[in-house]
Parts: C-alpha cells; structure tokens; sequence
C-alpha cells in the first residue's frame, strides 16, 4: 500500500507525469495507492479557500467595473457554495487516491498528542499554539493499517521531514509507534522513490499507441466519458455544420455526441508497471451529434488524457480531459460519420427516443417545432438511405 500525505497530493499536478505514473500502478491493480480521509479533506478545504479568495477579488473588479460602466449591466460572475467546490476537488484527487479512513482511536490519539506537545505534534509562534493533530492523524492512520495487515508493506510518502524524519530515524514516540514493523513500513520524502519503486520508465512513440486508439472498442469507451465529462461544465462551446453556410460556434448547456474519430496523438510516454506495459498518452478527439435544426450537425474538438495497455487485459481508461471546445475549417472534412437511423418505423421512433436521451434535448425544453423538425431530419435520413439502396446496381 502506498499512503500519500497532503503535502505530496498537493504538490502533484493532476495533469502531470507523476499522477500518470500514480494512476498507471493503481489500473495495474500491482499496488493500491491511498491517502488518508483527513489529507483529501485538507486538500479539498484548501482549494474551497482559494476559491473564494478569488470570488472576492472577482466581485471587488466587477464592482470597479460598473462604476466605470453606468451605460451598461455588468454580471456578477457566480458564486460557487464552498461544499461544491470541495466536493469537486475529492472527485478529482479520487482519481490518485482511494480514501483510507482514520479510526476514532486514532483520532483520539492525535488530539492527545497535541494536546501534550508529543511528536509529531509541535508550537508555533514562540509556543503560543499547539498544532500537529492533523499530522499525528495522518501518520497513526498508515501505522494502524500497517499493523491490521500484516502481509502488506506500507509505503508512507511525506515530505514533512521536519515531523517525521527523513525516514532513517524517527522522533519519540514515533520510533515506537513502528516498532516490529522495520522491515515492511518505510517513509519516501518525495513520490521519485516510490515511482522508481514501481514503474520503469519506457521509450514511448506515436507508433505504440495509434492501433490501439484507433479500435470500435476505444471509440465506443471515448463516447461513453463524454457523458460524465461534459457534465462538469455548465456550457460546452462547439460547431454547428450546415452544408449551405460557414461552420459558427455555438454554446450549449448540454449535449452528447453520437461519433468519435480520432484526430492525432500529442504526446506519449510509458512504464513498465506489473510486468506490463502501460502507456498514457495525450489525444484529439473529433466529436460530432445530431442538432434540433434538421439541415445541420453539431461538433466539437476534445482532448484527453488516456491510459492503455498493449499487453494488460484492460482498455482505455480517460484519465483526464481538457474543456471540448469548437473545430476549425479544416476539422470538417475529418469528422465521423453519424450513425444512421433504423429504417424500421418501431425501430425508428425507439432510435429517436434514444437520441433524445442522450443528448439531453429534452433537459433544454424542445419547441414543438424542434421536435418535428428532428423527427422530420430522421425520416429523412432514412428515406434518402432507402432511395440509395433501390437504385445501386449490383457489381
């Protein structure tokens, strides 16, 4: 078990090299990464913090901003409730980390230990207040789970070196608090130690990953993320497509596209973690769906942060994504095809009820006019597919 501290979870970019490498051990199910509950919530209560720091400053501009602009409204920008800010953070620390949860003993064992000044409890300001019940509560719980499995070995990364040591030594009481678990409980100041531990770097290319996220299987686990994905935000921006007219960038409250293809491959790099090689790599997605307006589809760019395996039996796993965002002009030719509608009348309005669902048309209030006018787009496809048929002639 590797147990991270808040200081290294807080160090680590989400988006960075080493939440890859964190994330590539815990799919290699070789090693469960954690953090005790306390170091996600300190985390989580940072970030809400920041938030609103920042909120206040924002409401303190647009305030100047209005008093300069008496000709015109200028909006508040929203003002996020703090629990939903770290309610948003825990979701995407959860993606390094499993929760360890902390006993009561243990908590009440940190509360003592501040209390009395003992280690890794301390003063502050020339003693004038006591601190370090978090700390304690942190080290207890990977203690504690040490102790209750004992064919595990723990891996307990902080770089507090001030109250915990450097992991050669530990202050009293900590020295005792291992005492009989020397040779399966150790401390990393940094994640370099433990990665090196786990994870071989690998020379990685385009090459190794191309075939693999260029399957039915990949594209299909590429559509199914943007249902979660697209939820984050509250507007997805994008392109609407109509043969007649330039492509225009359009905002959305929410919508779910029905074909994927890839674009390119940014970056890549690898490890061999488990016995396997693991690869994540930086993709473009093109994304197209279908648009209330009969004569039109709509379409965005999307890029991702994947993992896969060539050798694992695992598929592609979406790590991270960036906000979707609209095509360019030369985009349009490499969007993917839309799946036609069954020509089947039941099928047909089955279909129809489907895409509906999907796409979350009906969240946005559709006009009786829209509605038709989408049931309209999809006989029409299928009329067009049926005229096709009837006049190929046979080769």
């Amino acid at each position: 078990m590797i147990i991270l501290d808040a200081n290294i979870l807080k160090s680590t970019s989400l988006r960075g090299p080493a939440a890859d490498v964190l994330r590539a051990i815990r799919a290699a199910d070789g090693e469960r990464v954690a953090a005790p509950w306390i170091a996600l919530e300190e985390i989580a209560a940072q970030q809400a913090l920041t938030y609103e720091a920042k909120h206040v400053a924002a409401m303190e501009a647009v305030n100047a901003l209005r008093k300069a602009t008496p000709w015109a409204d200028v909006p508040h920008p929203r003002r996020w409730p703090a629990e939903r800010v770290r309610k948003h953070w825990r979701e995407r620390y959860s993606d390094l980390a499993e929760v360890l949860e902390t006993s009561p003993n243990a908590y009440q064992q940190a509360m003592f230990r501040e209390t009395n000044l003992i280690a890794p409890c301390k003063t502050v300001n020339s003693g004038k207040h006591k601190v370090g019940a978090r700390d304690a509560a942190i080290w207890l719980t990977a203690v504690e789970y040490a102790r209750a499995h004992q064919d595990e070995t723990v891996y307990f990364v902080s770089n507090n070196t001030e109250d915990f040591g450097d992991g050669t030594a530990f202050p009293t009481p900590m020295d005792r608090d291992i005492t009989g678990l020397e040779e399966r409980f150790f401390l990393f100041t940094s994640l370099d130690g433990v990665l090196t531990k786990f994870a071989t770097e690998l020379e990685a290319s385009v090459g190794d990953v191309q075939a693999l996220l260029e399957t039915d299987e990949a594209r299909s686990k590429i559509l199914h993320a943007t249902r979660q994905a697209f939820k984050r935000y509250r507007m997805v921006h994008g392109t609407v497509i109509v043969d007649s007219e330039a492509p225009r960038t359009v905002s959305d409250s929410s919508w779910a596209p029905q074909a994927v293809a890839l674009d390119g491959v940014l970056e890549v790099s690898g490890r061999e973690v488990g016995g396997h090689k693991w690869f994540t790599a930086s993709v473009r997605w093109l994304l197209s769906g279908r648009s209330p307006r009969q004569d039109a589809r709509r379409a965005c760019a999307w890029e991702t942060r994947v993992l896969l395996s060539p050798t694992a039996d695992k598929g592609l796993t979406v790590l991270d994504s960036k906000r979707p965002g609209p095509i360019s002009i030369e985009d349009v030719p490499k969007l993917p095809l839309l799946p036609q509608p069954p020509e089947d009348e039941d099928l047909l309005a089955s279909w129809l009820l489907s895409s509906l669902e999907e796409a979350n048309l009906l969240e946005r209030r559709l006009t009786g006019r829209q509605l038709r006018n989408l049931l309209a787009h999809a006989r029409d496809v299928s009329t067009r597919s049926e005229t096709t048929d009837e006049g190929t002639e046979p080769g």
